[in-house]
């Protein structure tokens, strides 16, 4: 292997042989890509069993696998399987032995003639491209369809479980997918997962990020991060790229994505696909153009959350589906036989796996710009929006009302939020609360009400010397929220119907 992307596959393939105490793994990296780093890492962080590359000619192996078209395959002895690292070939990539261009995944001319390598495919249209692109691959090809594809398919009934594991129960999940390159949509438009953060009620809605291995080896993670700070701060679910991507897809409402693999398959599960990017590099031809025809583009100069609520599944994706990924319910089982036969093993039953559980990093937000609205004298809706990626919300939903407020908790570590707060609460259950509300009022002037969490909901002063109990099964901020608004409305002294989202609770002060 030679970057991330080709050893998240192997891992991913690897899993098909659980169990078979015949079959041993080593990993070797052929390092020499500008996307090589971190493919160790990720084999330590798997536990997986390396050798040097330079040791290979020295071992006794049965076949080798690769989800690379660019190894050293004279390095290599014996039968060759490649795999692809994406779907089918449908880009072409910089080539850098020249300075012109090639098609991604296709494996060079002098592996070919050694008439040791077969490559794996997930449609017959694609022996038909690929002998048109290079005719030594007449013979070395075989269609297998697409485990991936599959995968998603078979998890699409556990939907609710992975929704939950994310999070995002209740509420309408965003999926932005970004392939790498210039452009790509996250190098297209960068700030994009915090102007939809900045857009949607939180409680309304989630938003994921699915960077393309590429993106995660070329500027490594610590530098992502920091990148995305404001937006994870705002509750964005930034999947990494070896777990979680799988599960998202399942559980995604809408995706936004671009020409990547990731857009392909989310359009043939069936998931309302937004493009908010598409390259020149995409072949033409192939199921990638065919996405980038039909498929509906994200404006810029429309308000994002009315593209979100318009976006739904169109007829030309089951078109996709079938033009792209060939045995939809048997890809699985054909690619291990196929590995056993070609390592000169015997076939036996194969169990079928779900997508793995994702494993996202996610923050739930400390600040808030609160929009109260009464329906009715007794029943409140809060719209929410996080304070981290405030500037990137329209100036044409800037919306200010009397009711518009700054809720912040005391352990966000940036004082200009805390600063600027009109509610000010304390999550952690601690001793003391009301001694805590009354140093806070005292500590932040600008504070007209502060809160502490209690078992059943908080309690609060107000800067004029009331103190109040709140009961409900609402976050501490949400309940703060709420009592601030029917303060300023003279509402509260009795019981408050209380909607965060889709969600309704009776709150009691």
């Amino acid at each position: 292997m030679r970057t991330w992307t080709s050893a998240i596959k192997l891992l991913e393939v690897c899993r098909l042989f659980q169990d078979d105490q015949r079959i041993r793994f080593t990993f070797t990296v052929d390092r020499g890509s500008r996307f090589s780093a971190g493919v160790e890492e990720l084999l330590a962080r798997a536990e997986a069993h390396c050798t040097p590359w330079e040791n290979v000619p020295k071992l006794n192996y049965a076949l080798a696998i690769t989800a690379s078209e660019n190894i050293d395959f004279d390095h290599i002895s014996g039968p060759v399987l490649v795999l692809p690292h994406g779907v089918g070939f449908h880009k072409y990539v910089p080539d850098s032995g020249s300075a012109g261009t090639r098609l991604s995944g296709l494996i060079p001319s002098t592996a070919l003639r050694s008439g040791r390598v077969l490559m794996a495919l997930s449609h017959p249209s694609q022996q038909k491209q690929l002998r048109d692109a290079e005719p030594l691959t007449y013979g070395q090809t075989v269609v297998v369809g697409d485990p991936q594809f599959e995968q998603l398919l078979r998890s699409e009934p556990h939907r609710d479980h992975y929704r939950a594991a994310l999070g995002v129960t209740g509420r309408k999940f965003v999926l932005v997918s970004s392939t790498w390159g210039e452009t790509s949509l996250i190098g297209r438009r960068p700030r994009l997962p915090a102007e939809l953060l900045a857009a949607l009620d939180y409680d309304s809605a989630a938003v994921g990020l699915v960077l393309h291995p590429n993106v995660w080896s070329r500027y490594r993670p610590f530098q992502i991060r920091s990148w995305f700070a404001a937006a994870e701060d705002a509750g964005l679910l930034l999947l990494p790229p070896e777990r979680g991507w799988q599960a998202a897809i399942v559980a995604a409402d809408v995706v936004i994505g671009d020409h990547g693999s990731v857009s392909l398959l989310a359009a043939a599960t069936g998931r309302p696909l937004l493009l908010g990017a598409f390259g020149a590099e995409v072949v033409p031809g192939t199921s990638a153009e065919l996405l980038g025809r039909h498929a509906s583009r994200l404006a810029w100069d429309r308000p994002l959350r009315d593209q979100i609520e318009a976006a739904e599944t169109q007829p030309w994706q089951q078109d996709l589906a079938e033009r792209t990924f060939a045995n939809p319910h048997g890809a699985t089982a054909e690619l291990h036989s196929l590995i056993l036969r070609l390592a000169g093993l015997e076939a036996r039953p194969l169990e079928l796996l779900r997508a793995p559980d994702p494993d996202p990093r996610q923050a739930v937000p400390l600040a808030f710009t609160a929009y109260p609205e009464f329906t009715a004298p007794d029943s409140l809706t809060l719209y929410r929006f996080p304070r981290s990626v405030e500037e990137w919300k329209p100036d044409s939903e800037r919306a200010s009302t009397s009711l518009r407020h700054v809720v912040a908790d005391e352990s966000d570590d940036n004082l200009g939020r805390i600063g600027n707060a009109t509610v000010l609460t304390r999550t952690a259950l601690r001793p003391a609360p009301e001694s805590w509300c009354a140093n806070a009022l005292r500590l932040h002037p600008t504070c007209t009400l502060t809160a502490a969490a209690i078992p059943n909901g908080c309690v609060a002063h107000t800067r004029d010397g009331n103190t109040f109990t709140v009961t409900g099964s609402a976050d501490v901020a949400a309940l703060a929220s709420a009592l601030h608004a029917c303060l300023a409305t003279g509402r509260a002294q009795r019981p408050l119907s209380l909607r965060l989202g889709s969600v309704e609770t009776t709150v009691v002060f």
